[in-house]
């Protein structure tokens, strides 16, 4: 005989026998079948079961975000100054701008003082667009007619070369390293130089090379 007062907390063992314990139940020192009462232990299971999921929920949320946390930390680490004209210059003298009054009136022409909504959206402080063949430190693509930007290397950005699009950068200084790049690239002052001086400043042919083979001791 089992009845629900006769749970494992109201039972004896007598002799090999289960006894009930329980004054209020009508089987009190009779035989019963010792049974557990499960409630408590379901609703400890289930609390495990919830802290378990929530622990496990958390740090898949966690690596799903490993990127976006890594930004942020790198964002905060990292010495971004304000963009004032004298900053800016220091920069610019830093990274061995050519021209750099020029650069800075251009920078104030391309982005508003640095107050356009292009400089402010990409940290592309001259205007400049995605190089797909040089060397670039921009790390992705603005295309306005989307107004949309694309994080991703020139070879996976290719495709996007015939749009209307400009470069995105991760701070206003990678905008001037960038345009550092772009003057190297485009401008070999020492080529000009010497194109100068063969054509303009000696009346020897052989001037140049003279001065070539000279400096390149």
């Amino acid at each position: 005989m089992k009845t629900a007062c006769c749970n494992t907390r109201q039972i004896r063992f007598v002799e090999n026998r289960t006894v009930c314990a329980n004054p209020g139940c009508k089987n009190y020192l009779g035989q019963t079948m010792a049974f557990r009462d499960y409630t408590k232990l379901k609703h400890v299971a289930a609390i495990s079961l919830f802290v378990f999921s929530l622990l496990f929920t958390f740090e898949d949320f966690s690596h799903g975000n490993h990127d976006a946390v890594r930004i942020i930390d790198s964002i905060r680490n990292s010495k971004v100054l304000p963009p004032t004209l004298e900053n800016l210059k220091a920069e610019m003298q830093h990274q061995g701008i050519i021209c750099i009054p020029e650069v800075l009136a251009q920078v104030r022409i391309e982005s508003g003082n640095m107050n356009s909504f292009l400089f402010l959206h990409t940290n592309n402080l001259l205007g400049m667009r995605y190089p797909f063949r040089r060397a670039t430190l921009a790390i992705g693509i603005y295309l306005p007619a989307n107004d949309t930007i694309i994080i991703g290397s020139q070879q996976e950005l290719k495709k996007y070369a015939k749009l209307d699009h400009y470069a995105v950068y991760f701070n206003w200084q990678k905008s001037i390293s960038d345009y550092k790049l772009w003057q190297d690239h485009h401008f070999k002052l020492q080529e000009k130089y010497l194109d100068f001086l063969g054509k303009i400043y000696a009346e020897d042919s052989l001037y140049t090379a003279k001065v070539q083979a000279i400096s390149s001791l």
